[in-house]
């Protein structure tokens, strides 16, 4: 087992593992997006590989509290390779996660899970995550 940084050879596995979440993308758009995040110390794309394979992501991003002294780590994504979820791969990601956020300081872990994803919240919950009610969304329209 192995959870390291995310490198554009990922790419692909990350984009069949997006696809599980059900989000299509491309190799391109995921490179692009990928290389935006790529040397940043605030965000993070982490990859859990075993035998040279890529089996989970977790992509996080930190962010400053004007009211606490201390960070907030928000998941973006997260995703197991469905054949081999039994392994404890998804644990293993968002355990490695928490205890960099520890030494970072980081007050509290946030993410966002739809209703329709029951599973997933039992994963969070045993996680030992909270609900956190009244999360809103504004869904925005942009010309390109």
């Amino acid at each position: 087992m192995n959870i390291r940084n995310a490198t554009y050879r990922d790419a692909p596995a990350i984009k069949l593992l997006l696809e599980a979440l059900g989000y299509k993308t491309s190799t391109i758009l995921l490179v692009s997006q990928l290389e935006k995040l790529f040397g940043q110390n605030d965000h993070q794309v982490l990859v859990y590989e075993l035998n040279k394979d890529v089996l989970g992501f977790i992509s996080i991003h930190y962010l400053p509290q004007l009211g606490f002294d201390a960070e907030l780590v928000i998941i973006t994504y997260l995703s197991v390779d469905e054949t081999v979820s039994d392994q404890s791969i998804g644990a293993a990601l968002e355990e490695y996660v928490a205890a960099q956020a520890i030494k970072r300081k980081c007050d509290r872990i946030q993410v966002h899970c739809s209703e329709w994803r029951a599973p997933t919240h039992k994963f969070y919950k045993q996680q030992g995550y909270q609900e956190y009610p009244q999360y809103y969304t504004k869904r925005l329209i942009y010309a390109e």
